[in-house]
């Protein structure tokens, strides 16, 4: 078998470029009984503020785990899971959309980073659906590299 290089350390900068290259990962959330709930998720990841967002639904599992613990972490692989990065910290939950054109709402649209082109629609679909964003603040950051020849 042949030897390769150990495990490579990301520095900061290479996992913020991480984070921002990907749009999946497994969100960890505390359980009543302690034991870790995964859920796969679609999140964006603000280099500036070090904040990971992920728009849900208020019905959904991790958002009751998170209102009773905001404890979380945010586990994102490369696509060939050599490398990965984890973003662990406390989630704060915004607030629900529930009629369309509500502040929530509103704020919610201001965060899509595209725009939709029929806003009335947009909002009153979030609203149907019970919005919200869960927004993860870094408290550690780290991950690693496999470099495989």
């Amino acid at each position: 078998m042949a030897k390769n290089a150990p495990p490579r350390r990301l520095d900061d900068a290479a996992l913020s470029d991480f984070l921002a290259g990907h749009t999946f990962g497994a969100l960890a959330t505390v359980k009543r009984d302690g034991r870790p709930h995964l859920s796969t998720v679609v999140y964006t990841w603000d280099p500036e503020t070090r904040e990971i967002r992920i728009s849900t639904t208020e019905d959904r599992l991790k958002v009751k785990q998170l209102r009773n613990n905001p404890t979380a972490s945010l586990y994102v692989s490369s696509a060939d899971h050599w490398s990965f990065a984890v973003v662990e910290g406390k989630a704060e939950l915004s607030e629900v959309t529930r009629t369309p054109g509500d502040a929530a709402g509103l704020a919610y649209l201001a965060a899509q980073r595209q725009k939709p082109d029929d806003e009335a629609e947009f909002l009153e679909t979030i609203a149907a659906e019970r919005r919200l964003y869960i927004t993860l603040k870094t408290d550690k950051l780290y991950g690693t590299a496999l470099d495989i020849a």
